[in-house]
């Protein structure tokens, strides 16, 4: 008989570190985005993310921290910038998940 695939433990041992930056002297951290739940995959386009998407993302990263970060004036290419940061971290690119193959 198969042991059943712990998915529970594959998630403890896949978590991988939050991506942290400031914005007008202010400590913000992302957290890993193959951490965010599920449910998000309903309301963005992974493949080619709008602003809107990215926004959406971020601040399902930000989580609490969304308000604070918010509030504070950014240019709109920063946010652009800060979401291929995040990527980059992840090692992950726009429309390649993490879990994408190398076939």
């Amino acid at each position: 008989m198969s042991t059943a695939f712990d998915l529970d433990a594959w998630v403890k041992e896949a978590r991988r570190e939050p991506f942290r930056f400031t914005l007008a002297d202010t400590d913000f951290t992302l957290t890993p985005a193959g951490e965010l739940d599920k449910s998000i995959l309903k309301s963005v386009d992974l493949e080619a993310p709008s602003p809107p998407d990215i926004e959406t993302l971020l601040k399902a990263g930000l989580g609490d921290q969304w308000i604070n970060f918010d509030s504070l004036p950014a240019p709109l290419a920063a946010l652009g910038e800060l979401f291929r940061q995040w990527q980059r971290h992840e090692g992950a690119t726009l429309g390649e998940s993490v879990a994408s193959s190398d076939s």
